[in-house]
């Protein structure tokens, strides 16, 4: 039976390309006989660029975009599909990766750089675009990027807010500039999570402080992106804050799908379909897959889950890994998963982040040992 290997990115430390080498390379130390096919996956959120590369024929689109506070940074978005698609990774020009070492202040953080990519895209001629939005450092609802789609934002006065992010003092917004009237563009936005846009599990309850908003800005962002949401509804005749995974990328996935007429999807089952992922699948087979950590939120949307449920009509033994796993959730990650491992058994984050390929690496030697105690690879 042959081991298909086909692990999300653990995030903060290794790429889903790094871990299925790692995990290939660990069974294949414990058997060199195990027939093994690498497949990692993305879910939309860090990394997914690169498995859209991993698979498909592309070219690289370099320019000099800007960063979350206004930097110019070169980065890049791609091609496929005899350059009808683009795809843009949201966290090349707006992630919380390009952040490290600076001082977030996600009153003026915007996503302006994505919206220059994106219309870079749309100068080249590209009829689809395909939008990865995990990873992201703002929270402005996608006004970043709709300014940079020539959308004008007003502020009580009537003044066009250029400096800070829009979301927080906007009262009126203009769409006599935007660039895509009149203009049939396909906007496909790819999400990792369930979380609707308002309230507890929203854009800023939930994820506000992962990106560094304090606690005290907490009120005032929710009720700034509700303003925003009541003014979009109005204009739109939309339920901004009822959409399914619209709080991705603080809250511009709810945005953009209403304002480029967009459609959202599970990242996970997205990519899988479009990479035509079961066609290249044994009949039988074991799976191990995995991402960085495996908790409550891998039960809404994460990669591992998703894989599971987009196969479930398959023959298979499944095996998932996570960096760390939240033990009270391990009944619930049963009823997916044959077996649940964890690489690394620390509380410490850091020493886990710091030793993950060896640990994946160890870990790895260990299940060719059950699989082989087990025979299932027979």
């Amino acid at each position: 039976m042959k081991i298909i290997v086909s692990p999300n990115s653990f995030k903060g430390s290794l790429t889903s390309i790094q871990a299925s080498k790692i995990i290939y390379e660990g069974l294949k130390i414990y058997n060199p006989n195990f027939k093994i096919k690498k497949l990692p996956i993305a879910d939309g959120g860090d990394g997914s660029l690169d498995i859209f590369k991993l698979y498909f024929k592309y070219n690289s689109v370099k320019k000099t975009f800007l960063n979350p506070i206004g930097e110019k940074i070169t980065t890049e978005y791609i091609t496929i599909e005899n350059n009808k698609t683009a795809l843009i990774e949201f966290s090349n020009a707006s992630g919380l990766i390009l952040m490290k070492n600076k001082k977030r202040d996600l009153r003026k953080l915007s996503s302006f750089g994505t919206g220059q990519q994106i219309r870079s895209a749309i100068q080249m001629g590209v009829k689809n675009i395909i939008i990865c939005m995990g990873g992201s450092a703002t929270i402005d609802g996608g006004t970043g990027i709709l300014r940079a789609l020539g959308v004008k934002f007003f502020d009580i006065y009537s003044n066009e807010i250029l400096d800070e992010n829009p979301i927080i003092k906007m009262k009126n917004f203009d769409l006599s500039n935007f660039i895509l009237f009149n203009k049939k563009i396909n906007f496909h936005i790819l999400v990792d999570i369930k979380n609707s846009l308002l309230g507890k599990f929203g854009a800023v309850k939930i994820f506000g402080q992962q990106k560094g908003l304090k606690e005290e800005d907490f009120n005032f962002f929710e009720k700034s992106m509700c303003e925003f949401s009541k003014l979009t509804d109005k204009k739109f005749l939309s339920k901004t804050g009822n959409i399914i995974g619209g709080a991705a990328a603080g809250g511009a996935a709810a945005f953009l799908k209403e304002f480029l007429n967009a459609k959202i999807y599970n990242g996970t089952e997205y990519i899988l379909k479009k990479i035509n992922y079961k066609s290249l699948l044994s009949r039988r087979f074991i799976l191990i897959t995995g991402e960085g950590r495996l908790d409550s939120q891998s039960l809404f949307g994460k990669a591992p889950i998703s894989l599971i449920k987009f196969l479930n009509k398959e023959n298979f033994f499944s095996i998932a890994i996570g960096g760390s796993v939240e033990h009270k959730n391990i009944d619930k990650f049963l009823k997916h998963f044959d077996l649940v491992f964890s690489s690394c058994d620390s509380n410490n984050l850091d020493f886990c982040i710091k030793n993950a390929e060896n640990n994946l690496f160890d870990l790895s030697k260990k299940i060719g040992k059950i699989i082989n105690c087990l025979n299932l690879s027979k």
